[in-house]
């Protein structure tokens, strides 16, 4: 549940006004002024969410997000005046949760917030996962995944992803040598994004695969069919 919130905003004024209008929703906030400190802020005491302006001096949000996210799997929400395609696909791709365009209204932010921690606790009565995942641990040559624990380990690595990351990595491994299109991929993509297109899933692959590679360059188990979807080598 997202009770505590850090703000990282170089703006002063801004960064007032929407901790005012968090506090009177309930939240408990704190508030760093710059990209480093907030850092430092949240390696100190932690927080339940970050809200991240890009554009700071000394360490811009999407830095601070990329190193948030080789520790955390801590919602983020980024904050931009820019609004382009191009930028809300980067800010996401970097590891942020939602994307939201200046100016806003503090009633919005209070809104995709709420919208984020509905995910974060699913009711009990929610649907049971498809039936492509399991809850038993899956091994298949370098790769281990522990669906309990949400852990991906590669040559005994460990590769931190996101939940919905992770769901997608697991239903392309339990079928490997199967292509799964990307729309039964796409339910999956939900629980980690505000706003999902049928290109979602391909934002989540090229995570995914960036995240393999960067422990090991010669990763290349998940394989794109074109046209169709993805499958994992068998």
């Amino acid at each position: 549940m997202i009770r505590r919130i850090l703000i990282v905003d170089d703006d002063r004024a801004l960064a007032g006004v929407l901790a005012a209008a968090l506090a009177d929703e309930g939240f408990e906030v704190t508030r760093a002024d710059s990209g480093l400190l907030g850092l430092r802020a949240f390696e100190a005491g932690g927080a339940d969410l970050l809200i991240l302006d890009i554009l700071m001096p000394d360490m811009d949000g999407l830095e601070v997000c990329r190193r948030v996210r080789r520790k955390s799997r801590v919602p983020i929400i980024l904050l931009s005046s820019r609004g382009e395609e191009v930028d809300r696909v980067t800010g996401l791709e970097t590891g942020a949760d939602d994307y939201v365009t200046k100016p806003f209204s503090t009633r919005e932010l209070v809104a995709r917030i709420r919208a984020l921690d509905r995910r974060l606790e699913p009711p009990a009565a929610a649907a049971a996962p498809p039936s492509f995942l399991g809850a038993e641990v899956v091994e298949a040559g370098p790769m281990r995944l522990d669906p309990a624990r949400f852990e991906a380990r590669w040559r005994g690595r460990a590769v931190t992803l996101t939940r919905s990351e992770f769901q997608i990595l697991q239903a392309l491994v339990r079928n490997r040598g199967q292509v799964l299109a990307r729309e039964r991929l796409l339910d999956l993509a939900r629980g980690d994004e505000a706003v999902v297109t049928d290109r979602t899933v391909d934002t989540f692959i090229k995570r995914l695969r960036k995240k393999f590679c960067d422990v090991d360059a010669a990763f290349a188990e998940v394989e794109t069919v074109f046209g169709v979807g993805y499958r994992y080598k068998d």
